[in-house]
C-alpha cells in the first residue's frame, strides 16, 4: 500500500435518545395475574391482559336471599380482601345461569362475599367459579377506552395485605428507579396508614413519581397538600362494574409527547371517555369542598356547550395542575440528558474536545438555553429564555431588582471567578455554577368577567 499524503480522522457526535420515562406507567395487580411478584408486562391493548390473568377460583356454595347473593369460596380470599372491600368479579359456570355475570361484590368474611341481584335464580344445583381480577380488568378497560396509541404495564405485587403490598411497591421502586413515572393504585389502598406514610417519601420536587388514587368522601381528608405526588379522584356514586374512573386520568398524564406541533396542554378540563360524571344535583357544597381540597372528579363540559366528560380539576394534592409538575420534571430530565450528552461527546471528539474552561462552560450553557427554549416551544414554559453570566451574589441582586421579570434565565458563573472561589472544584472537574429560573406554563382555572348593565344612552 502506498504511503498516503492525507489522513482523514473521523469522530462522531451522537444525539441523545429522548427519555420515555414520562410516557411509562403501571397498573398495580394484587395477585390477579400469573406474573411473578415484582415483575411486569406491557399491555398495548386491553386484550393483552387476558392471557396473564390468574385462573378462576372455585365456589363451594352460592345462594340468593332478599335481593342479595351470598357466595362461599372453596379457598380463602386473598388476605388483602378485607371485610367491606368492594371488588369486581366475574361469576361463571353456575346452574341456574341467573347467578352468572360480572358484578361488584363486597367481602363479608375470609371466604365469603355478596353481590346484589334483584331476581331469585333459584336453588343452585351446580357451583361454578369467580375471579379476583375484576378490578385489574376494569383498570385496563378504562385506560384503553381513552385510545389505543398508548401502552401501559401491569406490575404484579402478589396477593398480600395492603401493608405488605405497599412495602413490595417500595422495594420495587428502590430496585428499579426511573422505570415508571406513574402508578395506578388499587381502591383498597385508599387512606391506608402505611400507604400514606409511603407517599410522604415522594413529596420532593425531584422525585418524578406519581400515584393515581381512588379515594372517597370519607377518606380524602387523609391526603395532605404536601403530597404533590398524589393525584386523587372520587368516583361517581354509581358506576358500571367495568369502570375504574381514575384510569382515564393516568392515560391523559402519560399521553403527552411534547414537540413544536404537539404542545403540552393543560391537564385540567382534558376530555376523558367511557367514565361517569359525578352528579351535580344536590352536591354543590361537596363538589366545592373537593375542589378546595384539590381532589378531582369526573365532570362535564356542559358549561362550554359540550357533552364531553372531562377532568375536574386536574390537580395534584398540592393544588398544582398536573401539567405544571410534568413541565418541572421534563426540564430536569432533559437538562440532565442533554448536558451529559455534550460532556460525553466532548470527550470523544478530538477535533473539538470539551474542556473545563470558559469555552466549555459556554458550550454547556448553550445546551441548557436550547433545552429551556425547547420547553417553551413545546408549550411547557412561559416567557422568553435569556442567558446571563453573573456571580451568585450579583445574580440574586438582579433577581430581586426585577431584571429578569417574566424571563426564563440560564446563568453560568464565569470560569475565572468560579475557579478562584472554588479551587477544589476545579481540581476534581466539578462545576456548580449553573442556575436557572424556569416558569412552567399554567392553564386557566377561574375566569372573572365584570359586566356593567346600564339603561343610559351616551353619545
Amino acid at each position: 500500500m502506498a504511503i498516503r499524503i492525507v489522513t482523514v480522522n473521523v469522530s462522531v457526535s451522537a444525539a441523545p435518545a429522548p427519555s420515555i420515562l414520562q410516557q411509562t406507567g403501571a397498573l398495580i395487580s394484587q395477585g390477579a395475574t400469573t406474573l411473578a411478584s415484582g415483575t411486569y408486562s406491557l399491555l398495548t391493548q386491553a386484550s393483552d391482559l387476558t392471557p396473564l390473568l390468574a385462573a378462576a377460583e372455585a365456589i363451594t356454595s352460592i345462594a340468593w336471599a332478599s335481593n342479595l347473593v351470598t357466595v362461599t369460596t372453596t379457598s380463602p380470599l386473598p388476605v388483602n380482601f378485607v371485610v367491606g372491600l368492594e371488588f369486581a368479579t366475574t361469576i361463571a359456570g353456575n346452574t341456574p345461569a341467573g347467578y352468572n355475570g360480572t358484578v361488584m361484590a363486597t367481602v363479608t368474611g375470609a371466604s365469603t362475599f355478596t353481590y346484589p341481584l334483584t331476581t331469585d335464580p333459584g336453588t343452585a344445583t351446580v357451583e361454578g367459579t369467580f375471579t379476583i381480577s375484576g378490578e385489574l380488568v376494569s383498570m385496563a378497560n378504562t385506560f384503553f377506552a381513552q385510545g389505543s396509541q398508548l401502552g401501559i404495564y401491569v406490575l404484579e405485587l402478589g396477593a398480600g395485605a395492603v401493608n405488605t403490598e405497599v412495602t413490595a411497591l417500595q422495594t420495587f421502586i428502590t430496585a428499579n428507579p426511573a422505570v415508571f413515572y406513574a402508578y395506578l393504585i388499587p381502591r383498597g389502598w385508599d387512606a391506608n396508614s402505611s400507604f400514606l406514610a409511603f407517599l410522604a417519601g415522594y413529596e420532593s420536587t425531584t422525585s418524578k413519581t406519581y400515584f393515581f388514587i381512588t379515594t372517597t368522601t370519607a377518606n380524602y381528608a387523609d391526603y395532605t397538600a404536601l403530597m404533590k405526588c398524589a393525584v386523587t379522584l372520587i368516583e361517581a356514586p354509581t358506576i358500571p362494574v367495568n369502570e375504574f374512573s381514575i384510569a382515564s386520568l393516568i392515560w391523559v398524564a402519560l399521553h403527552y409527547n411534547p414537540s413544536g406541533t404537539n404542545r403540552v396542554t393543560p391537564y385540567a378540563f382534558s376530555f376523558v371517555y367511557g367514565v361517569t360524571a359525578y352528579p351535580i344535583f344536590g352536591n354543590n357544597a361537596l363538589l366545592a369542598a373537593l375542589k378546595a381540597a384539590n381532589v378531582n372528579v369526573i365532570g362535564t363540559a356542559a358549561e362550554g356547550g359540550l357533552t364531553n366528560t372531562m377532568i375536574s380539576w386536574g390537580t395534584t394534592m398540592d393544588g398544582n395542575d398536573f401539567s405544571y409538575w410534568y413541565s418541572v420534571d421534563w426540564i430536569q430530565i432533559n437538562l440532565d440528558l442533554n448536558i451529559a450528552n455534550a460532556v460525553i461527546n466532548g470527550s470523544n471528539n478530538p477535533t473539538n474536545p470539551l474542556y473545563y474552561n470558559q469555552q466549555g462552560i459556554n458550550v454547556l450553557q448553550d445546551v441548557a438555553v436550547a433545552t429551556v427554549q425547547t420547553a417553551i416551544t413545546d408549550g411547557m414554559a412561559n416567557g422568553p429564555v435569556v442567558r446571563s453570566s453573573l456571580d451568585p451574589t450579583d445574580f440574586l441582586v438582579a433577581l430581586d431588582a426585577g431584571t429578569f421579570t417574566g424571563d426564563n434565565v440560564v446563568n453560568a458563573v464565569p470560569f475565572l471567578p468560579y475557579t478562584l472561589e472554588n479551587p477544589n472544584d476545579y481540581a476534581i472537574g466539578k462545576y456548580s455554577g449553573f442556575t436557572a429560573v424556569y416558569i412552567p406554563s399554567r392553564g386557566f382555572k377561574a375566569i372573572i368577567f365584570n359586566v356593567n348593565v346600564t339603561d343610559f344612552l351616551t353619545q
